[in-house]
Parts: C-alpha cells; structure tokens; sequence
C-alpha cells in the first residue's frame, strides 16, 4: 500500500478550522468603538457640567473680586483634567456669548489659557512665566509687550528700540531701492528685450533674416550691423505710441530714407512737367500765334511745331506714366521695409508681455514688502519715542544701579507676572477704549500637576500663590490632594474654592459606559442653567446663624458664604442642610463633626435628623434650621455628599 500523500491532500490536511461565528453587539458604521482611549475630552456623561456651571460664571462674572483659585481635586485617574477642559471650554462659551451682548453681568474679553506643567524644566516660576508669556503674544501681542518691558530697565528698552528703528530703517531703504531697480527694469523692458536678451523672438528673427535684412538697409543708405539697426527701428515704431504714433512712425520709411526722398521729388516733377504740357497742348493756338508774330520771326518753328503738336500730349502721357513708376518704386520700397519692421514689433509686443508679467509680479511683491516695511517702520518710530518717553520719565539716566537689583531669570518671571497682575487691574479700573487691545480678565488653567515631581509641586503652589494673586486673574489648578504637601491652613489660603471630583455621591456609570463602548443615542447634557447669585432674606439670616459655627476669623466666614454661593444651586432638598454642612466642615470641631457622622448613620432615611450629644453652637445652628423646614436624614445625607465636593481634604 503507498503511503505517500498528494499535495492537494496535504494541503487540505493542514488547513485550520474555520473559527466559530461570534455575535456582533453592535454593527460596524452604528458607532460603536472597539477601544477608548484616555483622553481629557469627549460627552459629559458623568453630569460634571450641572456641577462646573457655577465655577465658570464665577470666573467670567464682571463682579468677581479677583485674585481667585479654583481647585478640581482628584486622585489619579478620577476625571481632573477632563473636568478642567470642560470647565475651560464653559468659560469661553460664556466669554464669548457675553461678547455680543451691550450690558451683561459675563466679561467678554477673558482670556483661558490651558497650561501643561508636565513639561516644566526648571524653576516653576520662570516656566510658568514664559508658558504665560507665549499663549498671551498670539492673542495680544502688543499688551504683552507693554507687560513685558514694565519689568525691564527703560534705558535699556529705549537703547534697543532706537536700534531696532535704525535697522528697520535701513532694510527699507535697501527694500525701496530694490523696487526702483525694478521699476526701471519695467521701463526699459523693450530695450532689455531686444538688445540684452539673447533668444528672444525678435532676436531670432532678425538673425534669421540677416542677409535679407542687410541688403534692404543698405539700398536705403543705412550701413552698420544691420540686426542693431533693424532691432532700432522695431522700437522706434514700438514706442512711437498708439495705432496714430504707429503710422507716423511708418510714413518715414517712404520719405525718410535715402532713394525714397528722390523717387518722390521725381514723381513731382514728372507730374508738374505733364501738367506743364497739358496746358500747353490746350492753349497751343494762342501760343503758335505769337511764335508767327513778325517781331518773333519763328514762324517756321511754328509751322513744325504745329504739324507735330500730337507729341506734346504722348509727352505728357509719359511724364504721368514716369510719375507714377516713380511714386510705385517708393511705395515699394516703404512695403518691403515696413513689413518685417511690423512683424518684429508683433513678436516684441509678445516677449514684453511675456516678461511684463513675471516682473509684475515682482513688483508687486516688492510693493508689498516695501509698505510692510513702512508699516513696520511706523509702529518701530512710535515704540522707540514711547521707550524714550518712559526712559526720560523713569531718571535712571543719572542714577547708580541698585545692588539690590534682581537680575536672575526667577527675579525677572516675578516682576513679569506681577506686572501682568497690575495692569489687568488697571484695565479693570479704568478701562481701555480699544475693546480688542488687553483683556479683561485671565483665567490660567493649570494641568498635570501630579505628573511633576514632589520637591516641584509645593514651589509651583508657592509661585501660584504669590505671583498669580492679582486682580484680573483667576487660577484654576487640577491636582491629586494626596500629592500636595501642605497643612490645611495654607491650603486654605492658597485655594479659595475647592471641587473634589471624586467627592460626594458615585456619578451615574451607566450613562459612562454607554459613551465609552459607543452605543447610538448617547447626547451631551442639556445646557444648565443660569446661576442666580442673588441672596434672599431668609438665605443672609440663616448665614448670619451659622457664621460663627464655620470658623473664628474673617477669612473663613467668606470662604463659608462663597463656597454655599457657589453650591446651592446643586442642593434641591434642603439648601440649610448644605449651609450648615459646609459650616461644619469649614469651623467645627472633631466633636461636633462626629456627633453629626453618628446622626446621618442611624434611623430610618425619611426620618427627622437629631443629632445626640451636640454642642450648645450647633444645638443653635439646628434650631435655625427648623425654621428653613423639616430636615430628613436623607436630605442631610445629600448635603454632605455636596458640601464634600467643596471641601479641602483632611
């Protein structure tokens, strides 16, 4: 038996099952996504903007007392630099709807610069600073120069001014020059055609027609090169002007020249002397009659001349016909020298234009360098005499440098970002008649925070803290807590409003899950609504209650009444039991916050709130919330699942 297989088995041997069918969730084209990617942007499904509405009102809102920190705490991975883009992107939504509007509570020139500190080398402050300094020299480049030489020694600035003038000056001249060499190539382009340019058409049918050429100049008595004299006359005709110039310019060749002027005289005599003999044909009797008069004694010259008078008329007759064999010649003559004449200026007329168009557009070009430049030199002439203007006002001329004088790149960053603090104030204050010039407002939004290392973080912090605290800017930074090496008294200082992503009650993950695998229907979040700002009544007496509960000095008492400004839009049960919640977490004490803990953890969810062991301050606070209305464990529980998201860890 033979063993041996085919190859045709062989391969049908080691062909691979075909795989199992497996069912498809969602068909290809209905948008569904075979892998997410971690990217800060796409749809809020978690409902973050009902939550970010209010923090970015607060930014753009007219009445905002600035400097303010914005806070979005969060461990790794829970959603910080998705909420500050969002957060980011609802500020310029509001800046630039308030930027159609006459009278509105939103500014509409603020400015939101999102900056990733993770690429920051070196010290954090003269990163930041120059990070602020490039984002702002696209928008606003000449408020950014204002800011940047405020910092600078305005003699130095005045020196270079004056330099930059004197070379913007320099290149104009050198620019305007060129573009007089190009008008003047423009105007001798013909004779740049014909007489510099090797190849052109013209050129190449004189050389063609040389000896053509050579032979008819020479029968009108003009000798030398005949291709320079035939290229001559084809720009005398050329630029002789219009069709009228043109024929003026052709009637020389049957007068001008040398042989034509003789045809013609002869032509004018023949004509005369045959007019000459008509007349004596016509007038012969009276003429004959005095030839025979006895004085003149001819009369048998008469007698011949009278059997011969016929010949005077063939006479005349011959001097027409010489006449005009002499007045053809020349016409002749003119044509054979005309036409080729004419042909060159048709074939000039072509290589100009050709020419013409290119050097056009040179010349256009050079025009436009030549007014960018004059532009250039324009606003380099006003910046050097307001240089010399603020040198002259400043008297450093004739003073001792100070030893104090900071000259280290830090030093710099410091006066560069306080100086741009101080004149968003002075906009602030007095305005500025040029809506388009300086913004009204920056919002600097910082990234990455926790990808810096450790001993980095805190003097970013630092640096926030101190050059960023003008008025004008608002700071909204999205860090880990755990990552921010602080006690709670600096970090309350150095944030003003806090917002914990993680905090507070679990997002809606459902809606999340249906965005990330990409199943149809998934729509971003109505719009929110408005933040109503004002204060009633009934709100101002229940924070004047629990004032002293949410701290000891003035500073908590605001941080108190602007973190439940902000949040109780979200509290829809109870806007009490946010009020004293945030007041609690702001002043009380270990005591009374567990005291509160024990309450929210037992009973019955609908039941009322009682709080066991509670301090005579907080037996107050509770009392004045009764009369706000009735308070369930329930809706304590999600006012502190609120108040969480606008507290600092700790």
């Amino acid at each position: 038996m033979n063993d041996t297989v085919t190859p045709d088995l062989a391969k049908e041997s080691r062909a691979e099952p075909p795989a199992p069918s497996l069912p498809v969730a969602f068909p290809p084209g209905a948008g569904s996504k075979p892998f997410a990617a971690d990217l800060p942007e796409g749809a809020d499904a978690c409902g973050l903007r009902r939550a970010l509405r209010p923090l970015a009102e607060l930014a753009v809102h007219r009445d905002t007392e600035a400097p303010l920190t914005i806070a979005l705490l969060g461990a790794p991975g829970s959603g910080k630099s998705f909420a500050l883009a969002k957060l980011v992107a609802e500020i310029e939504a509001l800046s630039g709807a308030a930027a159609g509007a006459r009278d509105g509570s939103f500014l509409a020139r603020v400015v939101a610069l999102r900056i990733d500190v993770a690429g920051f080398d070196g010290e954090p402050g003269v990163a930041l600073a120059a990070a602020l300094y490039d984002k702002l020299k696209a928008a606003f480049p000449e408020f950014v120069r204002e800011v940047g030489q405020a910092v600078r020694d305005p003699q130095v600035v005045a020196r270079e001014a004056a330099e930059r003038l004197d070379e913007a000056r320099r290149r104009l001249d050198a620019e305007r020059q060129k573009l007089e060499e190009i008008e003047s190539r423009r105007a001798r382009l013909p004779d740049t055609v014909l007489f510099e340019s090797a190849g052109s058409q013209v050129d190449t049918y004189a050389r063609a027609n040389r000896a053509k050429f050579e032979s008819r100049l020479e029968s009108f008595g003009i000798g030398g090169d005949p291709i320079a004299n035939y290229k001559s006359m084809v720009r005398d005709i050329a630029s002789s002007g219009g069709p009228a110039g043109r024929f003026g310019g052709a009637l020389r060749a049957f007068w001008a020249f040398k042989g034509q002027t003789r045809l013609l005289v002869t032509a004018v005599i023949l004509v005369l002397v045959g007019i000459g003999l008509d007349i004596a044909f016509a007038d012969a009797a009276r003429w004959l009659a005095w030839l025979r008069s006895p004085n003149q004694g001819l009369a048998s010259l008469a007698a011949a001349i009278e059997a011969h008078i016929g010949w005077l008329t063939f006479a005349a007759k011959l001097a027409y016909i010489g006449a005009a064999l002499a007045l053809a010649a020349n016409l002749w003559r003119g044509i054979r020298l005309l036409r080729p004449l004419f042909h060159g200026v048709s074939l000039l007329g072509t290589d100009v234009a050709e020419r013409r168009h290119a050097l056009d557009g040179i010349y256009a070009h050079q025009m436009r360098r030549v007014d960018g430049l004059e532009a250039e030199v324009e606003l380099t002439a006003r910046r050097a005499a307001e240089a010399d203007r603020r040198a002259g006002a400043s008297g450093r001329a004739e003073e001792e440098p100070s030893p104090f004088a900071d000259t280290t790149p830090k030093g710099q960053a410091d006066h560069f970002l306080a100086a741009l603090g101080a004149f968003l104030q002075g906009v602030r204050h007095a305005g500025t008649p040029d809506l388009n010039s300086v913004p009204q407002r920056l919002v600097v939004a910082l990234d990455e925070i926790d990808a810096l290392p450790e001993e980095k973080i805190r003097p970013l912090l630092e640096t926030v803290h101190r050059a960023l605290a003008n008025a004008g800017i608002v700071t909204v930074i999205a860090a880990d807590p755990a990552r921010i090496r602080a006690d709670g008294p600096v970090l309350e200082k150095w944030i003003q409003v806090p917002f914990r992503i993680d905090a507070g009650e679990a997002p809606d993950y459902a809606a999340y899950v249906t965005q990330i695998i990409g199943k149809p229907g998934t729509e971003e979040p109505p719009d929110a609504e408005p933040v109503d700002w004002s204060m009633s009544s009934a709100e101002s007496a229940l924070l004047t209650a629990l004032a002293p509960l949410a701290g000891g000095s003035p500073r908590a008492v605001k941080r108190f009444v602007n973190l439940y400004r902000i949040a109780r839009a979200q509290a829809a049960d109870h806007k009490g039991a946010l009020a004293l919640m945030l007041a609690l977490q702001q002043g009380g004490t270990d005591a009374e916050r567990a005291a509160f803990r024990d309450a929210l953890g037992a009973g019955d969810g609908n039941a009322d709130l009682t709080v066991q062991d509670a301090t005579p301050r907080l037996i107050a606070a509770l009392q004045m919330l009764e009369t706000q209305g009735r308070l369930s464990v329930v809706a304590a529980r999600r006012a502190t699942a609120l108040a969480e998201k606008y507290s600092l860890p700790g």
